[in-house]
């Protein structure tokens, strides 16, 4: 609506600067509010480790088709939900009910990817592993109740905007140093997701403090991997996670 003058009204000016808040109230469709977490501690200095939970490997291995056998490391029976992408890249839900140390499959076969598994009654009893080929694709550690990650693949038809990101790192000593490492599969007008080739976007530089990145409005396309990675010189607490939305492409 303009005015007779010809410029914009005050309520189209607010409208049109408040995207993030009307999508955080629902009002634009097909758009929610995204943010993941992650967190990892380590024993000594590490080189380029996923932020991703404590005892899942250092770097990123993608799956390709595949299910996953999930067992606790103790008479954990709880139920989970797991949220990843199919074979085609498409977001699905699947429900997971643990029988303690007896391995139980999911009824998916072709995860592409996992995204994040959350407990639906309350924080893990005992240490909870998602493997397929020996190796660790989920891991929810006794007492949380979700698998912290900073890491996602952004489903078929959809897109990411990111708008910022956040670091922590904390030692006994007070002066490890540490980097975390924004990224993504794709760089130069070439794409990696499925051989999970991490690019650097753009960087923090920490010792025993939290930083933010602000990174305007960045845009990942469907099919694309986001992450943090991280190095420290010394034993030390890492977090870290985005904020940002997801759109229809």
């Amino acid at each position: 609506m303009t005015n007779p003058s010809g410029t914009q009204s005050w309520h189209e000016r607010f409208w049109r600067n408040n995207n993030l808040a009307d999508i955080a109230r629902g009002l634009v469709p097909h758009s929610k509010p995204f943010s993941m977490y992650g967190e990892r501690q380590t024993a000594g200095a590490v080189e380029n480790v996923i932020l991703w939970e404590t005892g899942m490997p250092q770097t990123l291995t993608v799956p390709q088709s595949i299910q996953l056998s999930f067992v606790s490391s103790g008479t954990d029976v709880r139920r989970f939900k797991l949220l990843y992408l199919d074979g085609d890249l498409n977001e699905q839900v699947e429900i997971v009910t643990l029988t303690g140390t007896t391995p139980v499959l999911t009824v998916a076969t072709d995860i592409r990817f996992v995204n994040l598994a959350y407990f639906l009654d309350g924080p893990a009893a005992r240490t909870v592993t998602g493997t397929q080929g020996g190796v660790t694709y989920v891991l929810l550690s006794t007492g949380q109740v979700q698998f912290n990650g900073a890491l996602y693949r952004v489903p078929a038809g959809r897109r990411l905007i990111l708008t910022s990101a956040y670091a922590g790192a904390t030692s006994a000593t007070a002066d490890a140093r540490t980097v975390v490492k924004a990224e993504t599969s794709f760089f130069n007008g070439d794409r990696f997701a499925d051989e999970g080739i991490l690019n650097p976007l753009a960087g923090l530089a920490l010792q025993d403090v939290t930083a933010t990145l602000d990174l305007g409005a960045y845009p990942v396309p469907a099919g694309e991997i986001v992450a943090l990675v991280f190095k420290t010189s010394k034993a030390a607490e890492v977090v870290g996670g985005f904020f940002g939305w997801v759109e229809k492409a």
